[in-house]
């Protein structure tokens, strides 16, 4: 009974151990299951947080990368501008420099065409700058000038026509300026290339057009060689604005040459008009012409003047009527030019004023356009050299000539006449009583009236006349002049 009792009770404690293992066992498990889904959870978002992070970090560094890049950018960016902004400020300071260069704004041309290349090679940066100019037709261009900058050369040797090159002509009579960064592809210069930009390593080009007063005159070309060029705004609007400075220049050479040729043409105008009227009446004429001029209002004579009192001589060559009629008119003309200069010479060592020639005869005074108290006494002497010199010259036959000298000193009028062909005249009774003195006179001798005599009595000789009757004047007393006392 005891054994049953104990094998039931055995048998019951392992069904019961049993049961409770497999409990056991099965919260195990299900703890097991449970962990595993927990670790397996944690491992899932674990690797999504690493895959996150990863990618996180990759979009860190993307945009770390952009913002370098960005900053590279700006960076280069804010280069380009300073660059920029020290060529802008490079090429204002060459233009100003030159726009103050003497030799373009008086019109020395080469040396401001030599000028303009040699800056503006260096402005750019470009070896080769030139200056061209076409011809009348625009079918040649010319080079004026070529600057060579690795040389420091300056050149004048090449021709272009329009007849071989016919697109490039073309296109800077139509375009302002031409910026070409590869020569070799552009279709204008395909002409060029070969013969002008090959041989000469030529690669890129800007050419700028100038004109005077709306003419197309020429063009600036600015030559780039061995490495390609790509040309700016700011290189294109500084080619044109040398361009510009180049058209002033040649504007400010044509206005010196017109300067030149009407300073040239009025000391012709003052020299002639000097021939003709004293110096003190040519200055007076010139200021009231210019008053008239600016509407300044003039009345009466030009220039006029009363003088209280002159001294007028009147020559006459004796008989040279008969004698001119037996010559050729180049020998008569010569014979009185020779006459006459002598006697003109007379005239500037005295200090007197010839006033005209008529024929043979010969009018000169004493005392004006600035009064003077000798005039008396230089006419004498005058008069006295013009007899000794008159026996110098010879008639084709050998024979002297001769001359008939009046002499009155008197009150008188001097003034212009004339608009066109001035002449410097002298008016009054003084003139005529003069001109009587030489037609009533001696050949060979000088005679003067009562009036001149009382002023040259005390240091000349003279030899008195008997009383002669003058034509409007009556009887007058007349003296010959023989010579200077003490001479």
């Amino acid at each position: 009974m005891s054994v049953f009792v104990f094998c039931k009770s055995r048998t019951l404690i392992i069904n019961y151990a049993t049961k409770l293992s497999w409990e056991i066992f099965t919260i195990a498990l299900i703890a097991l299951v449970v962990a595993i889904a927990w670790w397996r959870s944690i491992f899932l978002i674990s690797q999504r947080l690493k895959k996150s992070n990863q990618e996180l970090e990759l979009l860190v560094q993307q945009k770390s990368n952009e913002l370098e890049a960005l900053k590279s950018s700006l960076q280069r960016t804010n280069f380009l501008l300073d660059r920029r902004e020290n060529q802008l400020r490079k090429q204002q300071n060459v233009l100003f420099a030159l726009t103050k260069d003497r030799a373009i704004n008086q019109g020395d041309f080469i040396i401001a065409v030599q000028n303009i290349t040699r800056t503006g090679s260096f402005a750019l940066n470009v070896e080769r700058v030139s200056i061209w100019l076409f011809n009348k037709n625009k079918t040649v261009l010319h080079c004026l000038d070529l600057y060579q900058k690795s040389l420091n050369l300056h050149t004048e040797s090449e021709v272009l026509s329009a007849e071989l090159y016919p697109s490039f002509f073309e296109a800077i009579l139509k375009d302002r300026a031409i910026a070409i960064e590869d020569i070799q592809e552009d279709p204008i210069f395909q002409e060029l290339f070969l013969p002008y930009c090959l041989p000469l390593g030529i690669v890129s080009t800007l050419v700028s057009r100038f004109e005077v007063g709306g003419e197309i005159i020429g063009i600036l070309a600015f030559e780039h060689t061995e490495i390609e060029h790509l040309w700016t705004e700011e290189e294109i609007s500084f080619a044109n604005s040398l361009s510009d400075l180049l058209a002033l220049g040649m504007e400010a050479q044509e206005r010196r040459r017109v300067e030149e040729s009407l300073r040239v043409e009025q000391k012709k105008s003052e020299r002639l008009l000097l021939n003709v009227l004293p110096p003190e009446i040519a200055e007076r004429l010139k200021s009231l012409q210019f008053k008239t001029q600016v509407h300044l209002k003039t009345s009466g004579t030009i220039v006029a003047d009363s003088f209280d009192e002159v001294t007028v001589l009147f020559a006459d060559i004796v008989n040279f009527t008969e004698y001119a009629a037996a010559i050729s008119a180049s020998e008569l003309v010569n014979v009185l030019n020779e006459i006459f200069s002598e006697f003109d010479y007379f005239v500037e060592q005295y200090d007197l004023e010839k006033i005209k020639t008529v024929g043979d005869s010969y009018m000169v005074v004493g005392g004006l356009p600035i009064p003077s108290d000798d005039h008396a006494e230089a006419i004498a002497e005058m008069a006295l050299q013009m007899q000794s010199s008159i026996k110098k010259f010879k008639r084709s036959d050998g024979s002297q000539f001769s001359l008939r000298i009046g002499i009155h000193t008197g009150q008188a009028i001097a003034g212009v006449i004339g608009t066109k062909k001035f002449i410097y005249d002298l008016w009054g009774d003084t003139v005529n009583v003069a001109s009587r003195m030489e037609s009533y006179g001696i050949a060979d001798c000088i005679q003067v009236t009562e009036a001149t005599y009382q002023l040259l009595k005390d240091k000349y000789y003279f030899e008195q006349r008997s009383a002669i009757n003058i034509k409007g004047k009556g009887e007058m007393t007349t003296y010959l002049l023989k010579g200077r006392i003490g001479a």
